[in-house]
Parts: C-alpha cells; structure tokens; sequence
C-alpha cells in the first residue's frame, strides 16, 4: 500500500490517473507511549489503528494532508513497541484471517504463518494481555484477534 504506484480512480465518464509522489509514500509517524517513549512507522502502516486514523481527522477516502503524531497513553513502552512491530510486518503481510470456529485446538494450527506465530512465543501473561488490552484499545482488529486467540488456546492448555 505505501509502495509508489499508480492510483486508478474512475469518474465518470473518464478515468482519471493520479500518481503517488516519493513524499507521500514515505510519509512517517510516530506514535507515543505512556511512558514517553516514541517509535516511529510509515503512516499507512500506522493507520490500520483507528485511534491513528481518528487522530488524523481522515476524510471517508483516507486522505489527510499530513500526518500527526499521536499520543497512546494508555500503552506502556514494551507494548507499543510490540504494537508497532506488528503494525509494521502486517502492512507488508497481512494476517491470514482467523476463521470461526477455530480448525484446531491449537495456536500453530489456527495461524498458519510462521512470522505471527513467532510473534507471540516467549511473551509472558501480563504482555500477552498489555497487548490484548492495547489491540482493543487502538482498535487493531487483526492484532485483537491473534491476542485473544492466544489467550484462549492457553486457556485450553494447548
């Protein structure tokens, strides 16, 4: 999405090109945590987080002048960082969706992509549940998911 390539948008009756200049490709933000740590990101990776996307007043296109950047303090410096970590890989690979009811009763056997499944082995309980807390609280509805089905397959004992 933040690659530089042609936008195609039909008006009627013709089709309209428009092209993405190098600056609006590149455009960053950084986001802020509780603890006053800052970490930085593309903003179109950013704005899968809707409080990033309300933050910058996005007209229903997407479209905004320039980024600002955003204060998330209700979210410590580890957990920020993790958020943005995900923020960053799911803007070059999206996570494949989860599906309802869950194939298997194991995390590795729901995701099946070996960077998400990676992305949560090693987290202790109270990350695990700063995250899930952090996900429903940016409305990061992918990273929500992962989260909690996390949590529920440790709930499981799987």
């Amino acid at each position: 999405c933040c690659a530089c390539y042609h936008i195609i948008a039909l008006a009627f009756p013709s089709i309209i090109i428009a092209t993405m200049n190098a600056d609006e490709c590149m455009e960053t933000i950084k986001l802020t945590s509780r603890g006053g740590d800052s970490f930085e990101l593309p903003y179109a990776a950013a704005r899968l987080a809707h409080v990033v996307r309300d933050a910058n007043d996005e007209n229903d296109d997407g479209d905004i002048d320039s980024p600002e950047d955003v204060e998330i303090l209700k979210v410590n410096s580890p957990c920020l960082e993790k958020v943005v970590e995900f923020l960053k890989h799911y803007h070059e690979e999206a996570l494949t969706e989860i599906k309802t009811p869950l194939e298997d009763n194991t995390f590795e056997g729901n995701v099946k992509q070996e960077w998400y499944q990676n992305f949560l082995k090693g987290i202790d309980q109270p990350m695990l549940f700063d995250l899930v807390t952090a996900a429903n609280f940016m409305a990061i509805q992918p990273l929500l998911d992962l989260t909690c089905l996390k949590v529920s397959c440790q709930l499981m004992g799987k």
